[in-house]
């Protein structure tokens, strides 16, 4: 009986919540959003009541109205609207510009909730730490950061995630399921756009980031990557005191890329900042292939002139030998005005496929490329190439890998805070030396060879059971022995249509069996039986003709 209650009072709060939800939605003015999802009737029952006031307004005040309803619902509604931030296949220009805002602003844990979660975790704060800062150094929504010194005598800082935190994001990331599969069912707009699919792709990726023994993995890849370069500076770290829930690690001072002020008191040339800054940042990128995929200004110390360090490896993006192949493909083509070479590429990458318009596409893209190839490097503006991409993503459905869009938003902060840091920076007089050096590492012969090596296994070598594979399905043919199995794999319409199709006429069955049953009890001859259950079959008549005009009804909606 108590599990029976406890499962009660949770679908309880996840239906208080669901209302929360809706009614955050519609009072901040997006209730023409909530009805074209299908979910109108989930909102408080007083917001059911003024539907005619929901008009689409213009893109960038619907944007705007919906950053401020995702930060007044929480963090993983802030993390949601980061995510579809990334998606410009999805969302005008104008919600992707807006959503890109998004920060989350909270308050700090107290004294006694950071000290009852450490204890926890690695144990009570005097046991572990010589000294431990009870004033946090930055807070978010899922954690906050303090600084310590170890009995060891280094000094570290310590990650400490919120108490409750997990069991929150998930109970919500369940709620925002359950509401995109509702919606699918319901609005032809979200099976479109494939809502539940990337709801459940965004629960992975928020999952992992909760998830602080990842970020110290991610943290040690990174410090591995670095290990002879001298000049960036990568905090190690303190396993002993680190759990899933707490990360240790070093702490490296110096002043953020940000703080320009105490940059230029110090003296240290910016213009060298800038370059070290972008250098080493691609290096991840097109040396590694794993990178940090959100490089905010706080996320990059300058230690001096010639050093700099990177922390916090939450959010990571990656590359594949094969993407960055890809990438330095379609690069290239640009440079060469190649529209065949780039359409192929595109079309390798999952970018476009049969289902757009391609002669259009092509000529927009072409357009496009003609506009980039007529700017010198020096003076591309990338925040507008990038920009003017996804302004083409939106218009023809391109399926922009979360990868490219994390990848183009990384670069372009990392090129803004070099022209603030130097008015007159290239970001390109930095990258292209960069990739030169990296091409002409890939043409090494001990890179050729790997190269070599990995398309033999993955191409060539299963060629070799060929032909006896064809000399198998001739035998087989040849004995009558050959069968096919066809799979018709339906669109979710389709089967929504099928199952609406199916249940219509069960409903009409059974009504029609209830009519014929309650018209023989009316009619029945036996004097005895038709004074005592006359009633009963008047009765079940008038319930079965009531739904009989219910069915015929919904037959009419689509």
């Amino acid at each position: 009986m108590g599990g029976f209650d406890m499962g009660l009072r949770r679908t309880y709060r996840h239906i208080r919540r669901r209302q929360q939800i809706v009614g955050v939605l519609i009072k901040n003015g997006l209730g023409y959003l909530v009805e074209s999802m299908g979910l109108d009737n989930l909102g408080p029952v007083s917001s059911r009541y003024k539907k005619r006031s929901w008009e689409k307004e213009p893109d960038h005040l619907l944007a705007f109205r919906l950053r401020q309803a995702l930060v007044e619902l929480g963090p993983t509604f802030i993390k949601l609207g980061q995510l579809l931030s990334t998606r410009p296949d999805l969302l005008p220009p104008a919600y992707i510009q807006e959503l890109e805002r998004l920060q989350d602003k909270v308050s700090p844990l107290t004294h006694s909730e950071v000290i009852s979660q450490l204890c926890k975790e690695i144990g009570h704060p005097e046991d572990v730490f010589a000294e431990f800062d009870p004033e946090p150094l930055a807070a978010a929504s899922i954690g906050q950061v303090h600084l310590a010194r170890l009995k060891t005598g280094e000094k570290v800082i310590v990650k400490v995630q919120r108490p409750g935190i997990e069991q929150k994001v998930r109970n919500d990331l369940e709620i925002v399921t359950g509401l995109a599969q509702m919606s699918e069912r319901r609005s032809i707009e979200a099976r479109r756009i494939g809502l539940v699919d990337m709801i459940e792709d965004y629960a992975k990726m928020f999952l992992r980031e909760l998830d602080y023994a990842r970020e110290a993995r991610n943290t040690e890849r990174v410090y591995y990557n670095f290990s002879r370069d001298e000049r960036v500076l990568i905090p190690r770290v303190y396993w002993e005191y680190t759990t899933d829930r707490v990360l240790t690690e070093e702490y490296i001072p110096g002043v953020k890329l940000s703080d320009i002020e105490e940059i230029d008191r110090r003296d240290w040339d910016r213009r060298k900042i800038s370059e070290l800054g972008t250098e080493t940042f691609l290096s991840q990128v097109i040396l590694h292939g794993f990178f940090q995929a959100d490089p905010h200004p706080g996320n990059i110390i300058v230690v001096d002139e010639s050093h700099i360090a990177f922390i916090d490896f939450g959010e990571i993006g990656s590359l594949s030998e094969k993407r960055l192949m890809q990438l330095g493909e379609l690069l290239f083509s640009f440079s060469k005005q190649n529209m065949e070479m780039a359409m192929a590429v595109l079309h390798d990458m999952g970018i476009i496929d049969d289902s757009i318009d391609i002669e259009n596409f092509q000529e927009d893209f072409a357009d496009l490329i003609d506009r980039v190839s007529s700017v010198s490097l020096g003076k591309l503006d990338m925040n507008r190439l990038r920009r003017e991409i996804m302004d083409l993503a939106y218009r023809y459905h391109l399926r922009m890998p979360a990868y490219l869009t994390g990848l183009m938003k990384a670069l372009i902060t990392v090129e803004g805070v070099g022209k603030k840091l130097d008015p007159t920076y290239n970001f390109m007089d930095t990258a292209k030396p960069l990739a030169t050096k990296v091409y002409q590492e890939r043409l090494k012969p001990e890179n050729i060879y790997k190269y070599l090596n990995r398309k033999y296994y993955q191409d060539i070598k299963p060629l070799g059971t060929l032909p006896a594979n064809i000399n198998h399905l001739l035998r087989t043919a040849g004995k009558g022995n050959l069968s096919l199995k066809i799979e018709v794999e339906l669109s979710k319409k389709s089967q929504h249509k099928i199952s609406q199709m199916v249940s219509r006429l069960s409903a009409s069955l059974i009504i029609t069996g209830a009519l014929i049953g309650s018209s023989m009890i009316i009619q029945t001859n036996h004097a005895a039986l038709s004074e005592e259950y006359a009633y009963l079959g008047v009765a079940a008549f008038a319930l079965a003709l009531f739904s009989l005009v219910v069915f015929l009804i919904s037959s009419l909606r689509p």
